[in-house]
């Protein structure tokens, strides 16, 4: 008896540490770059998320991003845009998080057909993993 209430008190701590929002929130934590961009311009487009839920657009100058955040599986991201006339507007996205682990984030921005999903690549791997195509450039 004695055995059986231990193994249930262990798996309920076991249960209660692992937060798959702080998991989700720990492996986003890098830069994040779009391999399309990458492939067909050689530039590395995308996201900055660093700790305490500070965000930076990476290479994309239209962008001022503040924060993002992990709600309920949605990633949301929040600054402001840079128009061409020089006027500032708000920018705010939520979009699910289909897949993410150490080198891959594919987030889902419409669920309706057409789906349309963004996929980012970790900085880390992203030369590794994607030729740049420098015919595309002449």
């Amino acid at each position: 008896m004695k055995n059986l209430f231990c193994m249930g008190l262990i798996l309920l701590c076991l249960a209660c540490a692992s937060d798959p929002q702080k998991e989700m929130e720990k492996k986003i934590v890098g830069e994040w770059c779009n391999p399309y961009t990458y492939e067909s311009t050689g530039e590395l487009r995308g996201f900055h998320f660093k700790k305490g839920g500070v965000c930076e657009a990476i290479n994309i100058p239209s962008l001022d991003l503040k924060t993002w955040s992990i709600q309920d599986g949605y990633l949301l991201i929040k600054g402001f845009s840079l128009e061409e006339d020089g006027k500032k507007e708000v920018y705010e996205t939520k979009e699910k998080i289909d897949l993410l682990n150490s080198d891959t984030l594919s987030l889902v921005a419409r669920e309706a057909n057409p789906r349309l999903i963004f996929l980012y690549l970790n900085t880390k791997i992203i030369k590794e993993r994607v030729a740049v195509d420098t015919m595309s450039w002449e």
